[in-house]
Parts: C-alpha cells; structure tokens; sequence
C-alpha cells in the first residue's frame, strides 16, 4: 500500500517541481524575438516596409539577420501590441503564448483521454522540454502554431474536413506547415486539404490587402533567400547537417566536399518521407497523423532549436500509448533516447568554447562534439523513425 502510494506521488512530484523549473525561466524571459515582432508592428502602422531591414542588413547569411522575417499577416496580428509599453507587451505576449500551449494539452488530452500516469509524465516531459524553455525565454512564435496544428489535424482526424482550415493559417504564418498537404493527400483527404489551401490563402490575402508591396517581397525576394538554408551550427534540419559535414561553408571543414549535396539531401529528404508513408500503413489515422509531424523541421530549410516544440505533440501520444500498452521496454526506451538526446544531450557541449580557437574543426572533426553539436537532430530524427514503434495502440 506504502509503495503504491509512494509510486503514484513520484510522478506528481516530479511534474511540480518542472512546472517550478518552467515558471522561472518565464519569469526570466527576455522576449528578444519579440522585439523584431514588434518593430514590424510599428513599421506596418506607420506605413513603413516591412523588409528592409532584412534585405539591407549586412550579415551575408540571410537566416542569421536579427529582423522581421514573418509574413505581413504576421505583422498585421503583432501591431496591436506595439500600444503597450515595452514590458506590458512582452508579458502579454509571454501569456498569451502559454494560454496557446495550454489549449493544445487541453485539446490533446481530450482526445486521447490517457491514463492519469501518462498525463504526470507528459507533463514532466513538456515542462522540462529544451525547445520549449527556449521558445519561451525567447518570446517566439511556435507555440501559437503548435496550437493552431493541434487544432487542425485533432479536428480532422474527428472528420471535421473544414479543421484543415487552421493548418493554413499556420502556415501562413510559418510556410513550413505546408508540408501537411503529404499527410492529407497521402490519406485522401481531399476536403482538409481543400480547406489548408483555402485557410493559407485567406491568411496569405489579409496581409496582401494591408500591405501589398511587403506580400510580394516577402514572397520574391524574403521567402527565396531562406530557403536556401544554411550550414550554421545551430540549424538542425536535415539540410543544415548536410550542409555541414559535406558542404563548403564559412563554417565547418566539410568531411568531404561534395558538388551534388543538393541532389543528396532531395534524395534523404524523399527517403524520409517514403519511411513515413510505408510506417503510416501499419497505423491507425491518429497515429499516421501526428508521426508526421517530426517531418516538419527535419524538410525544412532552418530548423532552429525553439522550432522543436512542434513535437510536443507527437511526445505527448507517444506517452499515452505507451502508458496504454504498460510502458513496453524497447518502445519506452525509444522515447526516453529521443528525448534525452533533445532536452539533455543538446544542452552539453565537451568541445572547445564557441569563438575560441578550435571551436571552428571541432564541429566536423571531433566525434563527441559532432554528437552533441546535433543532438536535436538527432533527437527528432529517432522520434520520427521510432514513431511506428512509440504509436502503436497495442
């Protein structure tokens, strides 16, 4: 009785003390994207371009420029907020981005209904989550897209097809989201994916009818030169780490450089995508759903760390079927890999400080580093491969 006892309080206790964790990072928060957020929102009211402090900054990388690199619908939501004072506004801001997070465990929770010792524990691991501290402390945007996914593949999977409607306004804010239109029309969705087309576009022209000009720049010359990504250390998409190990950049000695990269990484890109769609017959609808979701930041061309929190989700039903199925070894090992490469293995890093001498080798020529230098990488690319394992409903 004493052990049962003891055994239900762990998982309570550990959840606490996370959400402790959880609430001073907020509390330390210093909202920097905010700031490009909100300089955008100034820029819309005052009738300024949007974009020229991104196509005239003088970093050479476009992804690295520290300006507004949203859509104008984006800028269009934010300016309401530039009213407020500096601090009022990140708050508001802070809140509304966890009132997002709490609506999507709300939604998931209903949905799944799992068992009270998968909800502790996804609670543990969501709280304690590496890219959410990040996106947090950092007052991005993610967690309104992941709200916004949630929302659209929960509603469809329900047969509500017009719910696909709220996967095109993320990707109106965030073009990567498109990506869902696989998972819609590998299933034969065809309605949900009338309805993302219709709500990118719908988005996509409240912007275009404020501003125009800004719509096309963003599209012409803002959307191009991100996509061609970037070999930067912290780009943890499959193209970032191709682009380092096998690339001529400013910033790693490639193992080999190679002049068909391209080529490899549309051919690993494809690969993925036809793991998925083999695992996603041997799953049920929900399953296949949200395995697609690590596909996300692994096909993109920048996948920053606070991008990761779009596999919150993915966590969180692996969770409750594994708590379904009395947490098998193999599979709740799996997730315990994936999840301690993300949110412990990418915070440690053995090899030389960043700017020192030596940090610029280690990247490719250390074996420990160019472990823990992707770890995130690694993290996503085990919860999207082990998917067909960790989903499984028995």
């Amino acid at each position: 009785m004493v052990f049962r006892a003891v055994r239900r309080a762990i998982p309570i206790g550990l959840a606490v003390s996370s959400l402790v964790l959880y609430i001073a990072v907020l509390a330390g928060s210093g909202h920097q994207d905010l700031d490009a957020y909100l300089s955008a929102g100034r820029d819309l009211l005052a009738g300024r371009p949007l974009y020229d402090a991104f196509l005239h900054h003088p970093f050479p990388d476009p992804t690295l420029r520290p300006a507004y690199i949203y859509p104008p619908v984006f800028a269009v939501l934010i300016a309401p907020l530039t009213w407020l004072p500096r601090v009022v506004a990140g708050w508001t801001w802070l809140l509304a981005m966890q009132a997002a997070l709490a609506l999507s465990i709300t939604v998931m929770v209903r949905y799944l209904n799992p068992p009270w010792a998968a909800r502790w524990v996804a609670l543990v691991l969501t709280f304690t989550f590496f890219p959410l501290l990040v996106d947090v402390a950092q007052g991005q945007t993610n967690l309104l897209v992941v709200a916004l996914l949630v929302l659209g593949v929960v509603g469809i999977l329900r047969g509500q097809s017009q719910a696909g409607a709220w996967l095109g306004v993320a990707a109106a804010i965030k073009i990567t989201p498109l990506l869902l239109l696989g998972w819609l029309l590998f299933q034969r969705r065809w309605r949900a994916a009338g309805f993302l087309g219709l709500g990118f576009a719908g988005a996509t022209a409240a912007g275009m009818l404020v501003r125009p000009s800004d719509t096309v720049t963003f599209f012409g010359q803002v959307l191009p030169a991100l996509a061609r990504g970037t070999a930067y250390y912290s780009n943890q998409s499959l193209a970032g780490v191709l682009g380092r190990l096998l690339t001529t950049n400013p910033y790693t000695n490639p193992w080999v450089a190679v002049p068909w990269e391209s080529g490899l990484a549309v051919g690993a890109a494809l690969a993925l995508l036809g793991w998925w769609a083999l695992s996603s017959w041997r799953l049920d609808p929900t399953a296949a759903a949200f395995s697609f979701l690590p596909l996300l930041p692994l096909l993109s061309s920048v996948t920053w760390e606070h991008h990761l929190v779009v596999l919150l989700p993915l966590i969180w039903l692996s969770v409750a079927r594994l708590a379904g199925r009395g947490w098998p070894v193999p599979a709740t090992a799996l997730l315990a890999a994936g999840v301690l490469c993300v949110s412990v293995l990418s915070r440690w890093h053995p090899g030389p400080a960043f700017g020192s001498a030596g940090f610029f080798g280690a990247q490719t020529g250390d074996p420990l580093t160019v472990l823990t230098a992707n770890a995130l990488f690694g993290g996503t690319l085990i919860l999207f491969l082990g998917s067909r394992w960790l989903l499984q409903s028995r």
